[in-house]
């Protein structure tokens, strides 16, 4: 993977950009968020701002007009809509952009200045290619919430990583995703309806055997929830939607005519959904199985919990124990340190830069968390419960 900076040849066109921010209620992120895409590095005159005020109730509207009032120099269009949904934003912006590539960038995230053009470099190697990816970092994680993301989205950097190495990347992330223009175009831009429109862009691009790469070192800094109720919230809405897109594209699923990302990816989209969902019950099945069975026991000593206690036996037989669920544990839990491993390295983050004992919550704790939401997601479906975006 080392050689991959080495096949990006230097950068002698510079295409005009269309950089779409479509904003709701965002008004502390806003402005830095567009001062963010002020400062790249690239061509003033072949960047091309919009920026849309999707129904905000907060002061969003009046930040945006503050920021590009004191930018008239600046090629920036301001839209003020009624509130209309992200994807159908996109839309409205994608009808008047003019760029041969447009990024799109979530209203509270922000760009680094060198992103724009690191990104654009990997057009220049495959013209088929029709999304390219930033690597998504949190920014300024404080909270124990935001530091699980913090690691997860490394790992996610990691992966997708590797994904595009085999042709397999299956989301386009909202913060600063680049597009070539005519192809979303031709496939009918983004779908309105879709609670996770990002990835079900990526499946729609695979279906079509287009090109998508993750470019590793172009960052984007987002900001994640803080809390477990924001976090539950947003992926709630992850989950539910990529669940819905799995169901759409089944026709992939396992179908030679599209490569790795059919036979592989998908396939392990969902085992991940089966794979949680089964944890939680065997997790829920061997906790509660001998607390419910010592319940039972000291019912039938009329609660005698003096007696209860004296006839505990203490005795550990390591015959008892199950030694192909252990195997497997630990299987997993090895090959999970392996890719924390590599994907701080991947990035030259310090392992211990926020300290080691949220490290420690995070393997044990946050991944059964986001098991339950899968569980949760998983029976809202089955009744019907509907979520907007």
């Amino acid at each position: 993977m080392k050689q991959e900076s080495k096949k990006r040849t230097k950068l002698t066109r510079f295409p005009l950009v269309s950089i779409i921010i479509p904003a709701h209620n965002e008004e502390n992120t806003i402005a830095g968020t567009i001062e963010s895409v002020l400062k790249l590095n690239y061509p003033r005159d072949k960047v091309e701002i919009i920026i849309i005020n999707d129904g905000s109730t907060d002061d969003t509207k009046k930040n945006i007009e503050k920021i590009t009032h004191s930018n008239r120099n600046r090629k920036i269009i301001f839209i003020d809509q009624k509130n209309q949904g992200k994807a159908k934003s996109l839309n409205n912006a994608l009808k008047i952009a003019k760029g041969e590539f447009f990024a799109c960038l979530d209203a509270d995230s922000f760009v680094e200045k060198n992103t724009l053009i690191k990104m654009i470099k990997f057009y220049n190697q495959n013209p088929h290619l029709a999304i390219v990816t930033p690597a998504m970092r949190v920014k300024d994680p404080k909270t124990l919430t935001q530091k699980f993301q913090r690691l997860e989205y490394l790992a996610s950097m990691f992966m997708a990583r590797l994904m595009g190495l085999l042709d397999v990347v299956y989301v386009a992330p909202g913060p600063f995703s680049l597009y070539r223009s005519k192809i979303i175009k031709k496939l009918g831009g983004f779908d309105i309806n879709n609670l996770t429109e990002d990835q079900e862009i990526a499946y729609r691009v695979q279906k079509h055997h287009y090109g998508i790469k993750q470019c590793y070192n172009a960052y984007v800094h987002t900001t994640a929830p803080h809390n477990i109720k924001g976090l539950y919230k947003q992926r709630n809405r992850w989950f539910k939607g990529s669940m819905i897109n799995l169901y759409k594209y089944k026709q992939l699923f396992f179908n030679k005519k599209y490569g790795d990302f059919g036979m592989l990816q998908l396939p392990i989209n969902l085992a991940t959904y089966i794979l949680s969902v089964c944890a939680i019950f065997f997790f829920g099945y061997f906790t509660f199985k001998p607390l419910f069975r010592e319940i039972h026991n000291i019912y039938l000593i009329n609660f005698d919990l003096l007696h209860y206690i004296r006839s505990i036996d203490f005795n550990f037989n390591i015959l008892g124990l199950d030694l192909g669920m252990m195997f497997i544990a630990y299987t997993l839990f090895f090959a999970a340190l392996i890719v924390f491993y590599l994907s701080h390295k991947n990035t030259d983050e310090k392992i211990r830069k926020h300290g080691i004992i949220y490290i420690i919550f995070y393997f044990f704790f946050y991944y059964t968390m986001l098991s339950v939401i899968s569980v949760i997601v998983l029976i809202q479906l089955i009744f019907g419960v509907r979520q907007k975006w």
